[in-house]
């Protein structure tokens, strides 16, 4: 199976990860091959005003949505620190997140025989959406290539209580992506990828069948198998966000987890690290703005004593995502939450309002920003 240059299995990442310690049904981990996870992400319900529940509630499987609507902007590389062989732009994007949840049924004929239930069975998962389009040109000497590009993703998985175990996911990437630093010609710069990836997770959680298309081509079909051995809780690509929100977000937080990625072949291991990193002024007003637009945040006008002062904006804690080992290792996105104050009164619901993701070979960033919820 082909495998993504590095950019794209970020580009995709962002348009979007279950640990092994509970599996459903019996309630222990029997069904999971009897593997003991070594590094278990402990994930809570940050989305709901009380973390500790750690089910699904009852509104959110009855047609409640939680859609967020995000600008996505590029900034180059003009400090001088960049590419200075060719360069990149980007035009402004747009990306948007549908979170909500719903029944699943294990005996569709949409679910690979071999882990259809023998009876009915169904069961409520979470289901996360992302979409993401973008336009832009790459140039090298006086050589263009425009391109618009759009990456789309599904995942589903259960419940906080569940640790967010995958049960399928699914990615149309078409990316026009840089893939060397110093190109000889225009078309070295680049590589494009119009491709499908179905990934269906066995109940147990122990094995995924990832079927791959590429444009005009047939499905290819792999199997990855002893999901249960890995070493850190393992999670599926196109859930990262979410994954991270239901953390302990803190600037100390530091995790290690595994992710299931059909694009890069396989599994990853990453790690995620709190990071002092803060808003700039203007991105927090704007994004305080949308959470107050929705009741998710209460702007600070007052002081104790009745005085006006200026409103400091939402409370934010921003996360590192690193990618241990290979080129991937020195790129590092960065996304920031509204930060948990209060376990049993979560205004903010941890809302992810910004998200930077660094082009490769030092061509610039991707940010996107809150817009509206």
């Amino acid at each position: 199976m082909k495998k993504f240059p590095k950019f794209t299995v970020i580009f995709a990442a962002a348009t979007a990860m279950v640990t092994l310690a509970g599996c459903m049904g019996a309630g222990n981990c029997s069904g999971c091959g009897g593997s003991k996870v070594t590094n278990t992400a402990l994930t809570n319900s940050n989305w709901y005003i009380q973390t500790g529940y750690k089910g699904i509630q009852p509104y959110f499987i009855n047609g409640e949505h939680e859609t967020l609507v995000y600008e996505v902007k590029f900034d180059g590389a003009n400090d001088g620190k960049g590419n200075g062989n060719y360069k990149i732009e980007y035009s402004d994007g747009a990306f948007t997140t549908d979170f909500y949840a719903f029944e699943y049924d294990w005996n569709s004929t949409s679910v690979p025989e071999a882990y259809r239930a023998e009876e009915t069975k169904k069961e409520v998962l979470y289901c996360y959406k992302t979409e993401l389009s973008i336009s832009g040109k790459i140039t090298v000497g006086k050589a263009e290539k425009e391109f618009s590009d759009s990456v789309k993703t599904v995942s589903y998985f259960r419940s906080a209580y569940y640790s967010l175990q995958p049960v399928y996911s699914w990615q149309e990437i078409k990316s026009t992506s840089p893939a060397a630093y110093r190109p000889a010609t225009l078309e070295a710069a680049y590589e494009e990828h119009d491709v499908v990836y179905e990934n269906y997770y066995n109940y147990a959680c122990t094995e995924v069948t990832s079927v791959k298309t590429e444009k005009d081509g047939e499905p290819e079909t792999e199997t990855y198998g002893k999901l249960n051995k890995t070493a850190n809780s393992l999670f599926d690509n196109s859930s990262l966000y979410t994954v991270i929100r239901s953390l302990k977000l803190s600037s100390g937080l530091s995790q290690t987890i595994n992710l299931f990625n059909a694009a890069s072949g396989g599994i990853s291991t990453i790690k995620l690290a709190g990071s002092g990193s803060e808003l700039e002024k203007d991105e927090l007003t704007a994004v305080s703005s949308a959470l107050a637009a929705k009741n998710l945040y209460v702007p600070v006008k007052k002081d104790d004593e009745g005085n006006e002062i200026e409103d400091k904006g939402v409370s934010t804690v921003a996360v590192t995502i690193g990618y241990d080992g290979g080129e991937m290792s020195g790129t590092t996105q960065t996304v920031w939450y509204a930060a948990l104050d209060d376990a049993d009164n979560n205004t903010s619901r941890c809302t992810m309002v910004k998200l930077a993701i660094p082009v490769s070979f030092g061509l610039g960033t991707l940010n996107f920003t809150l817009k509206e919820v």
